[in-house]
């Protein structure tokens, strides 16, 4: 499971359930782990990877079946699989709908059993969407699990937020991207 988790949301913490119901063990590998204090990476690795294992502790998820581990960015995409086995624990199952990830995947000369996962809500189970809810005060909270409310409060992490949209913002209503990345 990749994902850049900014916050992890429900949608995350059903995918892992879904994962563990199919295989033996979970690979969560948190992306773009360098980035963090921007709009569309507001959390840190560690911030990530706390909000990931309290929400698993807290859907009684056996944690010796999961790894969660930061990886950064590649700026070769072209290398991306590999890089990824050689920081990963040995995997061969890929859960993604990321039409990008399945792209490099498909030009990788390695085999892995590719599996689009169930989306949950994608519509209100979404980073960005949760981020936007967060600015405008509008409701977010149902839509993460109660250990990722309670560290984005204990973290300040309303008020980063709001500030690094408004420090970042272009006046359009647009986020500058840096680094560009979604």
């Amino acid at each position: 499971m990749i994902g850049r988790f900014q916050p992890f949301h429900n949608g995350h913490l059903k995918l892992a359930k879904q994962i563990l119901k199919d295989c033996n063990e979970l690979i969560i590998a948190v992306g773009s782990s360098q980035f963090n204090f921007t709009f569309s990476n507001p959390f840190t690795a560690g911030e990530r990877v706390y909000f990931i294992h309290q929400s698993l502790l807290g859907a009684k998820i056996d944690l010796k079946r999961v790894y969660i581990v930061p990886i950064l960015n590649l700026e070769n995409n072209s290398i991306w699989v590999q890089y990824l086995k050689s920081m990963l624990p040995k995997f061969d199952s890929i859960y993604t709908g990321n039409k990008f990830v399945l792209e490099l995947l498909s030009h990788s000369s390695e085999i892995f059993d590719i599996r689009t996962p169930a989306f949950y809500d994608e519509n209100n189970c979404n980073g960005t969407n949760i981020r936007m809810n967060i600015v405008m005060n509008k409701e977010w909270k149902d839509f993460v699990p109660n250990a990722v409310y309670r560290i984005i409060s204990e973290v300040d992490g309303i008020h980063r937020i709001k500030v690094l949209f408004e420090t970042q913002g272009n006046g359009s209503g647009e986020i500058k991207q840096y680094p560009d990345i979604k």
